[in-house]
């Protein structure tokens, strides 16, 4: 699991504007998922909360560019609308 909420990924948000904060949250799934290919990982959820839908769809934006992967909402009852699990398939 993932949180990407940014009071989890930075001790402070001050001087950082939208931009700047859903970029640094993007930097943070994107490593998380080369992390998870170099290690056979087989399964990452990123918790993205609801909010206005922006981080949820850059997120599934970014996870389109990925090969051998494969995302959907996260379990409904663990996490409600806020989460993408994400399947990795690994190479033979």
């Amino acid at each position: 699991e993932v949180d990407l909420h940014i009071e989890k990924l930075v001790p402070s948000t001050k001087g950082l504007d939208a931009y700047a904060i859903l970029d640094l949250q993007l930097e943070t799934a994107k490593r998380q998922v080369d992390f998870a290919i170099r290690k056979r990982i087989q399964k990452v959820v990123f918790i993205h909360g609801v909010g206005d839908g922006v981080l949820k769809e850059e997120l599934r934006f970014l996870l389109k560019k990925y090969d051998h992967l494969t995302f959907y909402d996260a379990a409904y009852r663990k996490y409600g609308l806020g989460a993408t699990e994400v399947r990795l398939f690994q190479k033979t």
